[in-house]
């Protein structure tokens, strides 16, 4: 067994980079071999609907034969024709399954609600599946240990919770332990419901007892089988990484894909990045002799922002602002920090920091700013703002197919990303910014009764007090704060909406899609150049040329006519699935949908969407979901917007006709959305998420949607309420193998739930 307790990076160098050339060669091999199979499928089916069009003509042409004497098929042979057709597409639809289950399968969980089984064909040597990063040779992990983690951090173990509590824990004890998340759900329901206290206490009971009594069953043999399987597999996978001093963890491009580090090795580049960045500052060391010290230190923080609200909002009149912002110490969690692996350069190892700020001190703070602070910076950056890469290309479409802005051959096209957007300036800087903002674009001194001043101090009390812990020290934010929080990003938009000024001002700019330069490249740059220098903090990356890449959208002038479609990053693996949280298979299928969709806004051309939509295929066949899950998928997508002629003929023209359905679908989208806001401020539209396993989940939501229908209609004494309300249940998996095995969150008193933190 290869020895681990020391770690000599001179003689290790030469075994890691063979181990990363294995790696990447295996990864090359796994690619190559789905590119031949999506190619395969793609020659396949351009030879049935080359088939199937011969086949209509013939059939028309015979079937219209000599008109002169009323002579055609009979109906009987041409039921014979249609049904010798419908048994060899079944014949090879039966071929077909086989084969792509047996290639591509990979025992993933693909239960559905009521019917679990184990899938029993057996994996072959040569995965299709995409694979977990190898970022060190020092390990020694079984097949069956890899194909588990290539599985990757979303896969949640079959049934865990049930075969791992203590033998002595009951079916029901455990059942009425997970009912809690859905009883935190139910409790802030009726709250904003105010029903009283009797009502209230019937219901939760009721709630409950259904919950116990329908999930509290037996596992079936076969499947606590699997998860005992399962249960040993991940302990084994943790001495193995305690014995050989090995790290886990998902990485930093959102991507369902491990990478596995020496730990040594990834602490070495962590505390690398702490020892060089300007975005966090020391605040304090601990120690044992200190630790009642640092309690009260972060005590003393918590309370002085408590001080500082009662001050600011003091008296009756700002009794509800002060209740939105108060403190309780006995409910805040400090903050954490940990890195994530940034693999988007390929010849060396970055990393990401994430700092985890559920239930911190400022996060009410940044909850009660944010939603003072977005409406009024969204309305002015509308203009120049995207939405997201859909909104992104229809304005671009609409912008060129207007005659005055259409492309000329010579037309070329800029990004300019910022790459430090989170953190580009010191907090002092950011409250000037602030300041400004709102000097200049607000109408009324105030933002719903809240005055400016008071605007300002509050933003100062959220950047100055992020507070987090990292390997027993206390840092705080000296730049930007926790991205977490969506006023990071708010604020970050007030400090760039002056420099986007700056840009759209130069003389030679007008203010059309978003800019448009009419000078040469030189003084392009030149004017990016002077830019850059009067705003030091900002690190650009600017991109020129006939075609760039934007938002995962490849943009190309070809000749004067635009040019587009979906961009993969090359540093990304290809056919992964993103890394999700909660119900893997219900998250999947929602973004199987939207990739979908986003294929036809960004494809001009129907035979790009076309390979696209066997690319997203193959990357579900690859990751294990079935063909019948992609079939049910596929079926909707056309059926849901008139477009089941697609399947069977790649007609640019019909084509074309969905891209301007989906166009418009972005609208219809944002008035969904405001509406289901709506309804869910009425109380008409619930969502409510509960653990789950194992268990008749479809009779569970059915009742429990009578349960609350009959009551809520009665406390709202409204007749309509019963038909108008809308119930989304969604279901959570807490055992994830990122939570199992990545070891994200540190071991410290300070973060010990069981114990107050200060």
């Amino acid at each position: 067994m290869m020895p681990t307790s020391t770690w000599d990076p001179t003689t290790m160098t030469d075994a890691i980079i063979f181990q990363q050339l294995l790696d990447q060669e295996a990864k090359e091999l796994q690619e190559k071999l789905t590119n031949l199979m999506v190619e395969s499928i793609a020659e396949a089916e351009n030879k049935i609907l080359e088939c199937r069009e011969l086949l209509h003509k013939e059939i028309y042409r015979l079937s219209i034969y000599d008109k002169d004497i009323q002579e055609g098929f009979s109906e009987k042979l041409m039921d014979l024709i249609y049904r010798r057709v419908n048994i060899m597409n079944q014949k090879f639809d039966c071929i077909s399954n086989f084969k792509i289950n047996y290639y591509l399968r990979h025992h993933y969980d693909d239960d559905d609600d009521d019917d679990l089984q184990q899938d029993t064909l057996s994996i072959p040597s040569v995965s299709f599946s995409p694979t977990m990063i190898m970022g060190t040779p020092l390990h020694l992990l079984t097949e069956e240990q890899l194909k588990l983690l290539n599985r990757g951090p979303t896969y949640v173990p079959l049934c865990h919770a049930y075969v791992s509590s203590s033998s002595c824990v009951s079916m029901k004890e455990i059942i009425q332990k997970q009912y809690k998340v859905l009883q935190h759900h139910l409790s802030s329901l009726f709250q904003k419901c105010q029903m009283n206290p009797a009502r209230l206490m019937f219901i939760n009971n009721e709630i409950k007892n259904l919950y116990t009594n329908i999930f509290s069953i037996s596992l079936p043999n076969s499947l606590r089988q699997r998860a005992l399987y399962e249960k040993h597999l991940v302990q084994s996978i943790r001495e193995h990484f305690k014995t050989h001093d090995l790290l886990l963890r998902r990485t930093a491009d959102r991507r369902n894909v491990f990478y596995l580090a020496h730990r040594p090795e990834f602490e070495e580049k962590t505390n690398e990045y702490m020892k060089t960045t300007d975005t966090f500052e020391l605040c304090k060391n601990i120690n044992e002799e200190n630790l009642q010290e640092t309690r009260d230190y972060l005590t003393k923080m918590i309370k002085s922002l408590n001080e500082a609200f009662q001050e600011m909002f003091h008296g009756k009149t700002n009794k509800n602002v002060f209740d939105k912002l108060y403190i309780t110490i006995d409910k805040v969690e400090l903050p954490y920090l940990y890195f994530l692996p940034d693999i988007s350069q390929k010849d060396d190892l970055f990393v990401q920091p994430v700092v985890v700020t559920q239930h911190s001190a400022t996060a009410r703070l940044a909850h009660f700013l944010d939603q003072l602070l977005r409406p009024v910076v969204e309305r002015q950056l509308a203009s120049t703002t995207f939405v997201n890469g859909a909104d992104f290309i229809r304005k671009l479409n609409d912008y060129i197919e207007q005659p005055q802005h259409r492309l000329r051959p010579t037309t070329q096209f800029v990004t300019i990303k910022i790459s430090n957007f989170y953190t580009m300036v010191a907090h002092g800087t950011m409250l000037i910014a602030l300041q400004d903002f709102l000097t200049n674009y607000l109408i009324m001194p105030t933002i719903n009764n809240i005055s400016m001043g008071r605007i300002i101090r509050l933003t100062a009390l959220f950047l100055h007090n992020n507070r987090f812990y990292y390997d027993h020290k206390i840092y705080r934010f000296a730049k930007g704060s926790p991205m977490s929080f969506p006023l990071t990003e708010t604020l970050c938009n007030c400090y760039i909406l002056q420099w986007q000024k700056l840009l759209v001002q130069q003389p030679l700019i007008r203010d059309q899609f978003y800019g448009r330069w009419n000078g040469t490249i030189n003084e392009f740059h030149t004017m990016i150049k002077m830019i850059a220098n009067q705003n030091s903090d900002i690190h650009l990356d600017v991109k020129m040329g006939s075609s760039v890449r934007f938002l995962h959208a490849h943009i190309e002038n070809q000749n004067g006519t635009l040019y587009s479609r979906v961009y993969h990053e090359s540093t990304i693996q290809p056919y992964t699935l993103p890394y999700v949280i909660g119900h893997a298979k219900v998250v999947h299928s929602h973004w199987f949908r939207s990739a979908l969709i986003r294929a036809v806004r960004y494809c001009t051309s129907v035979h790009d969407f076309n390979q696209e939509r066997i690319y997203l295929e193959m990357t579900c066949l690859a990751n294990g979901y079935t063909l019948e899950f992609i079939e049910k998928q596929i079926d909707h997508f056309f059926k849901h917007f008139d477009a089941e002629s697609l399947r069977s003929s790649l007609d640019q023209h019909v084509y074309n006709k969905l891209r301007r359905r989906l166009f418009n679908f972005i609208s219809e989208q944002r008035n969904i959305l405001e509406t289901n806001r709506e309804a869910e401020k009425k109380h008409e539209r619930i969502r409510l998420s509960y653990l789950y396993e194992y268990g008749p989940k479809r009779q569970f939501h059915e009742q429990l949607h009578k349960i609350l229908s009959t009551h809520l209609n009665t406390s709202t004494a409204s007749s309509k309420q019963h038909n108008k309300l809308k119930l989304i249940l969604t279901t959570k998996q807490p055992h994830s193998l990122n939570a199992l095995l990545s070891q994200q969150k540190p071991k410290h008193e300070l973060l010990n739930k069981n114990k107050l933190l200060f």
